[in-house]
């Protein structure tokens, strides 16, 4: 009897075909990650007690207060910017690596439907080729799953540098000027008015900005040494 007579139509393989596109968490979207910490009500004293239960008061006994409108720190520093663009390429190049995955896989699946419904694999050509194709298809779920919180903890890394940008900088701006508290102000925040007097926004933003050009000239200096 001719070996043909012994072969199976190959069926196809029954795990569900692997998603197209990384299951990144609505949640954590670039935007969100960014603006949450526009919900921190940033304290400063501009010292320190000996217990440091005593809040700082000018000499005359007064508390000062500022405060900063964060929309508009997140909508006009450009390190926010910048950041925003680098998590955007970064979030394009886990898709991309991604969807090559699941072409490469896709391919290989088609491939085999061919030779199984065409009768060109053996018995044992044919259960090889479906526990290949299963354990590419395992992997492309641990894939899936790795580049996901590859991209979560990228962001938070940068989110963590924006918020430590802002928080240093404004300790800085602060001496020499003794506020008691800076406070924030957002759309949807817990401060509903503040007197526009006390606005410190504009001085805040234009330094953060100058600061930022200044870091990043430097960067690109020693680069091109």
């Amino acid at each position: 009897m001719e070996e043909s007579e012994n072969i199976q139509e190959a069926p196809a393989p029954q795990p569900a075909v692997p998603r197209k596109n990384i299951n990144i968490p609505t949640t954590v979207s670039i935007l969100s990650l960014l603006i949450s910490v526009a919900v921190l009500i940033i304290i400063f004293t501009t010292g320190k007690s000996r217990n440091n239960e005593t809040i700082q008061r000018t000499s005359d006994g007064k508390i000062t207060i500022a405060w900063i409108n964060t929309d508009t720190i997140w909508n006009q520093y450009k390190f926010v910017k910048d950041i925003k663009d680098y998590l955007a390429k970064y979030e394009a190049d886990l898709q991309n690596q991604y969807n090559a995955t699941v072409t490469a896989f896709q391919k290989e699946y088609d491939e085999y439907l061919k030779k199984g419904t065409s009768n060109q694999l053996t018995l044992d050509e044919q259960k090889q080729a479906e526990e290949k194709l299963s354990k590419k298809q395992q992997y492309i779920s641990e894939l899936d799953a790795k580049l996901t919180q590859q991209l979560v903890d990228e962001k938070t890394a940068k989110n963590m540098e924006v918020h430590d940008s802002i928080v240093n900088f404004i300790a800085r701006f602060n001496k020499g000027r003794n506020y008691t508290f800076i406070m924030e102000r957002s759309y949807g925040g817990g401060i509903l008015w503040a007197d526009s007097t006390l606005e410190i926004t504009n001085q805040v933003l234009k330094g953060l900005n100058e600061e930022y050009e200044a870091k990043k000239k430097l960067k690109e200096s020693v680069k091109e040494e």
